[in-house]
């Protein structure tokens, strides 16, 4: 990936200069607010290639959902308009159903069944977007832990799904999927999972629909490396047909998040590289690159590496850098590479600098380290 992607952002820089905007080093992720990740070639050219004809788009995007259903195991499968797009419809499909009656409704729901049980410790900013369907969350277990009995006493008339989030911003605590899905199917209430962020490695790809989940939503515009406005979901027949209707082209909740052909098309391609290409020889540059980065910063005294590179838990490795003195904070070094040239975008996490290398081209560790240098010199 880092050598083949070079030419082209090379290439859309170009546009950005004549727009007026510059480009950035993503030491990020495959962030939204960055732009998501970088699509190879094949991908922008089954874009360009689909803008050259009419299709209905029901149609397309069925045929497209075929193949996101061979991919994950599922029986169904739909493309969203990314990630968050696919937690709406999720939630509208399992309060509605296919009721026309009560798709037209939404997002009020009074007298529904419309409430998504969620662990406490798994609440994320992107929730919000099972509450813009018309759910109520309801939340169980503490912060560190959940009984079982806690997940049984949630469920009532008025529940709907229970929600399970596959994320690194979320905290332990939630009972084990297994527990979830014995009591969930028992009493026929259907599991929304959301593993937005969790690829590659592909079996993710296909671990939640084995395990058990109803519905399970995957990013398009991240390690797929489709457009980034495409999503994936997964799931049951009759849960997908229902947030086909909640979607667009329909004048339904969803029909504001509609997605083009071209990206239809795009994620087309970029799910046919993605089961054929090697990631693990992906993960051993962007190790590569991190080690470069930890071996040369450890030089210093005032700073303290932390490497995780576990491809079960994140895409690719991560580099964080502590402060050992009080000479410098994380915050401000942050924003001290972002004001810079070239401008550098990473995290913040738990007081140290985290350099996220699933974005980095080929000469970019090079760059973060003299600037980094820079500016903690400075």
């Amino acid at each position: 990936m880092v050598d083949t992607v070079e030419g082209l952002r090379s290439q859309q820089s170009t546009i950005y200069d004549r727009i007026g905007v510059r480009t950035i080093i993503n030491a990020s992720g495959a962030t939204t607010s960055v732009g998501g990740t970088l699509m190879p070639p094949e991908v922008s050219a089954a874009m360009v290639e689909a803008s050259r004809g009419f299709v209905v788009l029901e149609e397309l995007n069925a045929a497209v959902g075929e193949v996101i259903a061979r991919v994950t195991g599922a029986e169904a499968g739909y493309v969203t308009a990314g990630s968050a797009a696919g937690m709406l419809l999720a939630a509208a499909a399992c309060i509605t159903g296919t009721d026309r009656a009560k798709v037209r409704r939404l997002p009020e729901t009074d007298g529904m069944p419309n409430e998504i049980i969620v662990h406490r410790c798994q609440r994320i900013n992107y929730d919000q977007m099972f509450r813009a369907a018309g759910a109520k969350l309801v939340e169980i277990g503490l912060p560190r832990g959940t009984e079982r009995w806690e997940l049984e006493a949630a469920i009532t008339e008025r529940t709907a799904a229970i929600t399970y989030i596959d994320s690194p911003s979320t905290t332990p605590g939630a009972l084990d999927f297994a527990t979830v899905v014995e009591v969930a199917h028992e009493r026929n209430v259907p599991i929304i999972v959301d593993a937005a962020s969790t690829l590659p490695p592909v079996w993710h790809l296909q671990r939640w629909i084995a395990w058990g989940a109803d519905l399970v939503i995957y990013s398009g515009g991240k390690g797929i490396r489709g457009p980034q406005d495409s999503g994936l979901l997964a799931g049951r027949r009759d849960l997908i047909a229902a947030a086909a209707m909640n979607g667009a082209p329909n004048a339904a909740i969803g029909r504001g998040m509609k997605v083009s052909k071209e990206a239809m098309a795009g994620l087309w391609a970029a799910l046919d590289r993605f089961m054929r290409h090697d990631h693990d020889a992906d993960f051993a540059e962007h190790l590569r690159q991190a080690e470069y980065l930890q071996a040369n910063l450890q030089e210093r005294s005032d700073v303290r590496c932390e490497l995780v590179a576990d491809p079960a838990l994140h895409p690719a490795p991560i580099l964080t850098v502590y402060p050992t003195t009080e000479s410098w904070t994380a915050p401000a070094v942050l924003q001290a590479l972002k004001d810079g040239t070239p401008s550098i975008h990473c995290k913040v996490n738990q007081g140290g600098l985290e350099i996220n290398t699933h974005c980095l081209l080929a000469d970019e560790p090079e760059q973060i380290l003299r600037r980094l240098d820079e500016v903690l010199d400075a």
